[in-house]
């Protein structure tokens, strides 16, 4: 009878105890839908024509747990001309190199890695910008209804449920007289840039897709002369800045040996008009001894996001488990004389 009263206590105590714990998972699930804000910072900022500014994209998470960012900005091509976008603090990782166009730009931001989001406010991309023209009413620069936010634990679904606009005033339209003069200029920078035969940003080394058998590869290739290049590598990020030489050749190798599996390398470079260009390139290390062929397999590593509801799966099929363990013992205890 002891052993009956023993079994019986047990089963008391699991069955509430697993009940609990699986309410638990359903309000940690509840409290992490959709509650992320974004914004611009300032939300008011008055300039003369000619005139450039900043703005953050500043985010608060609320209960969401962010991975990544993808920022669609739109403006007024008229009165506006976007100069840089690149990332803010709270998300470091660059996943798509900052896009301007007339009227929008945008860039793709991401956490060091999925096991670390952020849960905190604050900026995730700086946008530049410079004034064209005055105005009579306060004009908008505001997020595209195609902006996306990724948490953890919401799969494909857009935490996204807010965006605040900044309101630009311009005035002095008589500044507006100082760039008819930048006509007379214009011809130096463009024939000292026809004449460079290193214009545009390339990556020559590894070639894309390549399998490398050293963890510290030399990454090399060609910019305008004197430029300032940018490099980051990832999955891991390192991120350096080099200066390409006379003939617009640069190099670097990493400081810290790279992991054996994929990488990608984005380098970014203004040229002589202060248009900043990128390029990119893949490649696989191989440092262990893997060959070519079974190591152009290797996935990167950005897709390991934790998932909801397996904690709360896992816990059902203990108790189901415990109380069929716990039946049968209790039935042998019962026969038994």
């Amino acid at each position: 009878m002891k052993k009956v009263f023993l079994l019986l206590s047990i089963v008391l105590i699991a069955i509430p105890a697993t009940v609990f714990l699986v309410n638990q998972q359903q309000e940690l699930r509840k409290k992490a839908a959709p509650a992320t804000t974004l914004a611009f910072s300032p939300a008011t900022v008055n300039k003369k024509v000619g005139e450039t500014f900043s703005l953050e994209v500043t985010i608060d998470t609320g209960a969401n747990q962010v991975v990544a960012a993808e920022l669609h900005i739109v403006y007024d091509p008229e009165k506006l001309e976007a100069l840089t976008i690149t990332n803010g603090s709270l998300l470091p990782n660059i996943l798509t190199s900052g896009q301007i166009e007339r009227g929008a730009a945008s860039i793709t931001v991401g956490a060091t890695s999925a096991t670390k989001p952020i849960s905190v406010a604050g900026a995730i991309a700086v946008v530049r910008f410079k004034t064209l023209e005055k105005t009579d009413a306060p004009v908008s620069v505001r997020l595209a209804q195609n902006t996306f936010v990724g948490s953890i634990g919401e799969g494909a679904t857009n935490v996204l449920v807010g965006t605040t606009p900044a309101n630009i005033t311009i005035t002095q339209d008589g500044l507006a007289i100082i760039p008819t003069a930048i006509p007379t200029l214009t011809p130096q920078p463009t024939a000292t840039a026809s004449a460079s035969p290193s214009a545009n940003l390339t990556v020559s080394s590894p070639a894309s897709g390549s399998a490398m058998t050293t963890a510290t590869p030399t990454i090399r290739g060609k910019a305008e002369p004197g430029a300032v290049v940018t490099i980051t590598v990832y999955s891991t990020p390192q991120t350096t800045t080099v200066k390409a030489d006379a003939n617009g050749n640069w190099s670097y190798t990493p400081i810290t040996p790279l992991a054996d599996g994929s990488h990608n390398v984005v380098v970014s470079a203004a040229d002589s008009s202060g248009t900043t260009k990128t390029a990119t390139t893949q490649f696989v290390v191989a440092a262990g001894g893997a060959s070519a062929s079974g190591s152009a397999t290797i996935a990167p590593t950005a897709q390991p996001i934790p998932r909801s509801g397996t904690v709360s799966w896992t816990l059902i099929t203990i108790a189901v488990g415990l109380l069929i363990f716990l039946g049968g013992a209790l039935s042998l205890a019962v026969l038994t004389p």
